[in-house]
């Protein structure tokens, strides 16, 4: 089982470089490894503005997200994911 979640994976990508501001789900399943296919489309559709669930991520078009709260842009968030 893995420990951490699919965010805090997406947020590390984003730190180290690994990921573009606006990522696609493909992006996400070779550079966040470890989740069933289905997840990284469904956890990026679920967590938009408009759903039940908390909002995560802005969709920009049809496929293309970006983080609501970018840790490369906010350097508060970015001092939690680092050793």
């Amino acid at each position: 089982m893995k420990k951490s979640s699919l965010l805090e994976d997406i947020k590390r990508a984003r730190i180290k470089g690994k990921i573009s501001y606006r990522f696609r789900p493909k992006d996400l399943k070779e550079k966040c490894p470890g989740f069933a296919v289905s997840t990284y489309y469904s956890f990026l559709s679920r967590h938009i503005s408009g759903k039940k669930y908390k909002q995560y991520f802005i969709r920009h078009s049809r496929g293309v997200y970006s983080l609501k709260d970018d840790p490369v842009l906010n350097e508060r968030s970015l001092l939690e994911f680092l050793p």
